[in-house]
């Protein structure tokens, strides 16, 4: 058994710098010009407009400002330059361990992590141990019958996952811990490509990138890229900047750990709820170093509809507040001084919601009282306001090399900011708040958008109502009568950020996942016949999932029909039975979609499924990484699946309780 020690440091190792990627010049020009700009116009707006009577207005403003440009410049500090780690050769002989944590996910969730987890290759093999904090029977006896060691702590289950990861050190023998979100499916080849960084003995951790196999709540609907997220600036940029500055920091998942590490630093920090962060943070302090491995080794279940993005936003900027209070990172010993501005820039990210608020609220605050937040010439204000108001977002597109937009960044700012200013509030009070598990798949019903919008609907309406007002008061010369340029300028300012809301309140709402799973595209042969028996014909599959299949048939159908279908999958053909749910017409001469939805089939099978998907996430045409062999379909399907279906109805048969599994095992 093993304890966890006190914080020591690190083996004396000399750095290693990784090769480096430049910025272009052209990004580097336009950052440092945008930040000329606005910290020309923050000394204007400081020392030359904070006089009169609408300070209250004025001061919250200039602040939201400054916070904008300073964000720019941490910005600038970790997209400067990038990190661009080649892949070392496999380390040898090294014992792992895989530590999947989990709560409350159900099966089609958490087996497909166990059954990938399993075939993570490694000599020794690694062990796979689930980490159940809510000791499911179930959960038991499929880690019985896969072969995964099962573990649940007893109560009281203190600290999440922070303390269910800490309770399996005390069990756990193996030098390297592979660290899994539940829902994230690792890739095979996952330690073959990261394990090798810790030839450096003073590496503690590695952290790939967070990528998703679904199209979630933080896909953008019309981009054709299924990698590109709402975070794809944090992992395809800030995280190779921040590893580029000494700062990279273990994100949960996909991760490796070095055991000796962690225990020397006393386990996961338990002291806020981004214990990931908090600890590399402490690893950091104690000499250890990190390494962002730019590749993807696992593909996770991103947040589907709002209420969960917005449970996991909540989720991150309470911890990383707490951690701001409880343990500021520029007051760290033992950091450098690019590692204290990294995590405080990492922190300061989650203020973002108040000063998101300030720029929504301050229009109609003005429209309403007649309150001007500064009094001075209008042209001068264009001159000094206009340049970095254009150059801050251009400069930010250069920097993140094209990730950032700034209508989609606008967009997701708003639906982020009632989670931000709930953690801001209760960070002085004392309440952290229990740790919320990211709920998982779609909602019954849709998504609960009007709730989870609340704070910025309500701006919405009170500025509308601040509109009326203005517009009256301009008519019948009421008190708080605003001159009519300022007038004009500020209805134009509370109509844009009218229309955003509503842009993005109506974007929400078409964020709708009704399926039970996701259905993965793909391209694969099939046969199919009657579930009465009859010929088999040859089908293509376009999308398929352990629950149901699309498939593209040259000869009509009826809903209701049922039907026997032969999968070709790289682990060999495998036999489902289900039921049409939906027919539909194709253009002349491309025979009709129908979508078939299968019967309860056994472990084995949806296994069988569930790897096949995940070796081709996003169809055969979009590798993330080393393609598996492929199978080759004959020549002549037509005798071929007969065969497999004679054989598949043999085996009904001869033992008709096993009816969904396929004729070679799954």
């Amino acid at each position: 058994m093993h304890t966890l020690g006190s914080e020591r440091t690190a083996p004396a190792v000399p750095a290693r710098r990784p090769p480096l990627e430049p910025a272009s010049r052209l990004a580097q020009a336009l950052v440092l010009i945008a930040l000329l700009a606005g910290a020309a116009y923050l000394t204007w707006r400081w020392g030359f407009t904070l006089d009169g009577a609408a300070t209250w207005l004025a001061l919250p403003l200039v602040v939201a400002e400054t916070y904008a440009v300073a964000m720019l410049g941490m910005l600038a500090l970790s997209a400067w330059r990038l990190a661009r780690r080649p892949t070392p050769p496999p380390l040898q002989g090294q014992t792992v361990a895989v530590l999947v944590a989990t709560f409350d996910e159900d099966p089609d969730v958490l087996r497909p992590t166990v059954v990938g987890a399993l075939a993570i290759r490694n000599d020794p093999r690694p062990e796979v141990w689930v980490l159940d904090d809510g000791a499911r029977d179930w959960v038991r006896e499929m880690c019985d019958e896969l072969g995964a060691r099962y573990l649940s702590r007893p109560p009281p289950r203190r600290h999440a996952k922070a303390g269910n990861i800490n309770h399996a050190l005390e069990r756990v023998e193996a030098r390297f811990l592979v660290t899994l979100d539940a829902d994230h499916v690792p890739r095979p080849e996952l330690l073959e490509r990261m394990l090798g960084h810790f030839a450096d003995p003073s590496v503690a951790v590695v952290q790939a990138p967070q990528a998703f196999y679904n199209r979630g709540f933080g896909h953008p609907r019309s981009e054709d890229d299924p990698l590109r997220n709402e975070q794809s600036i944090f992992f395809d940029v800030v995280c190779r900047g921040k590893d580029r500055n000494g700062a990279a920091f273990w994100c949960g998942c996909p991760s490796v750990i070095r055991r000796a590490a962690l225990e020397r630093v006393g386990g996961v920090a338990v002291d806020t709820v981004v214990e990931d962060a908090h600890t590399s943070m402490r690893l950091h302090a104690a000499g250890w170093r990190t390494v962002y491995h730019d590749e993807v080794m696992a593909l996770g279940l991103a947040p589907e509809e709002i209420g969960a993005f917005v449970v996991q936003r909540a989720r991150w900027a309470r911890g990383s507040l707490q951690m701001l209070r409880l343990d500021p990172p520029l007051l760290r010993r033992g950091l450098t001084w690019r590692q204290r501005l990294e995590y405080t820039a990492s922190c300061l990210h989650f203020l973002e919601g108040p000063q998101r608020l300030v720029a929504l609220l301050v229009p109609g605050a003005v429209l309403a009282t007649g309150a001007l937040p500064l009094a001075t010439d209008p042209l001068l204000y264009a001159a000094v306001f206009v340049p970095p108001a254009v150059l801050t977002p251009l400069a930010s597109i250069a920097m993140t090399r094209g990730r950032y937009r700034v209508l989609e960044g606008e967009r997701y700012s708003i639906v982020r900011m009632e989670a931000y200013l709930r953690a801001l509030a209760a960070l002085p009070r004392g309440r952290g708040g229990g740790f919320r598990v990211t709920p998982k798949g779609a909602r019954a019903g849709g998504s609960p958008v009007a709730r989870a919008m609340a704070v910025p609907l309500a701006v919405a309406g009170v500025t509308l109502a601040a509109v009326g007002y203005q517009t009256a008061a301009q008519l019948l010369d009421l008190p708080g009568r605003l001159p009519a340029a300022a007038s004009t300028v500020t209805t134009l300012w509370a109509f844009l950020n009218v229309g955003l809301i509503a842009y993005t309140y109506a974007w929400a709402r078409g964020v709708q996942h009704r399926r039970r799973s996701h259905r993965f595209p793909v391209a694969m042969h099939a046969a199919y016949s009657g579930d009465d028996g009859g010929p088999a014909i040859d089908s293509r599959v376009t999308d398929l999932s352990r629950h149901g299949a699309r498939l593209v048939v040259r000869e009509p159908r009826e809903p209701g029909e049922r039907l026997r279908l032969v999968l070709l999958l790289d682990d060999g053909p495998v036999e489902v039975t289900g039921v049409i749910a939906t027919v539909t017409a194709g253009v002349p001469g491309e025979g009709w979609t129908i979508g078939l939805d299968f019967d309860p089939v056994d472990a084995a099978t949806a296994d069988a499924i569930v790897r096949w998907c995940f070796r081709h996430p996003f169809g055969l045409e979009r590798p993330v990484g080393p393609p598996p062999p492929p199978v080759a379909a004959p020549a002549d399907p037509a005798p071929y699946f007969a065969s497999m279906l004679a054989a598949a109805q043999t085996a009904a048969t001869e033992a008709p309780g096993e009816r969904g599994r396929g004729p070679a095992g799954g």
